[in-house]
């Protein structure tokens, strides 16, 4: 599928695929399609995933699930009343690293939890700044937002698969590099179902020595602190010190 149907066409030759489509409605209805998987800008995703439920498709959305959060409540709409399963992309909380993240948790390690920190910072990227041809993930009227819309949902959905629903959350936005036109700085606090309280902070314009991607549960007996995107070893701190 694309919109360019030279282009479309042009690469489902060149690998033998018998279809191609640059009409995503055509898409859509084809009856040898089961279900739908929207990996497009988020300014598109709202309209696709509810063309595909209307049509009785079965709808995997890339995050974040749209650009606003009336578009969200439309989605979620739609997928009650025609039955229609919808599907946000948050695979992470089934990979092993995050799974020990949990057990740790579930299991005791650090106690009764107590508060949650999300820090990260990173550098501008290249692309960013090139203003004449800026990456969509920074231009607000594609992607919603900036790099927090693109990265930040991952880092959310692992707490929240762990800790439970956010029932409240509040926080403050701003440029600070002026290198786009979204914001590239951002601080947050949220409160789960739970009355478990957290705070985050983000920097997509930071110096490198301030890089970091660290998220810090703290409990009454220890702290668990790991990384979303970058791996970085689960390292468990109790009474008996550091281990990773």
């Amino acid at each position: 599928m694309s919109r360019n149907g030279d282009k479309a066409k042009t690469y489902a030759k060149e690998r033998g695929i018998p279809k191609w489509y640059d009409d995503a409605q055509e898409l859509i209805d084809d009856e040898e399609v089961n279900a739908v998987y929207i990996a497009t800008p988020p300014s598109s995703h709202a309209t696709y995933a509810i063309m595909s439920m209307k049509a009785g498709k079965p709808v995997y959305i890339e995050k974040p699930m749209a650009v606003t959060y009336e578009e969200c409540c439309r989605i979620n709409r739609i997928s009650k009343e025609t039955g229609v399963p919808c599907f946000v992309a948050y695979y992470r909380r089934y990979l092993p690293y995050f799974l020990k993240v949990k057990s740790l948790v579930e299991e005791g390690y650090i106690g009764n939890i107590i508060n949650i920190q999300i820090r990260f910072a990173q550098p501008p990227r290249d692309l960013d700044h090139n203003k004449e041809n800026l990456p969509w993930r920074v231009q607000p009227d594609i992607a919603g937002g900036g790099y927090f819309y693109d990265l930040a949902p991952h880092q959310i959905d692992l707490l929240q698969e762990i800790f439970g629903c956010i029932l409240e959350a509040s926080g403050y936005k701003s440029n600070r590099g002026g290198l786009y036109p979204a914001e590239d700085t951002l601080s947050a606090c949220f409160q789960f179902d739970s009355g478990l309280v957290g705070s985050g902070s983000w920097c997509f314009v930071a110096h490198e020595s301030a890089r970091e991607d660290r998220i810090e549960i703290i409990g009454d007996k220890g702290m668990i602190c790991f990384s979303v995107f970058t791996y970085d070893p689960i390292a468990l701190h109790t009474e008996r010190g550091r281990e990773e």
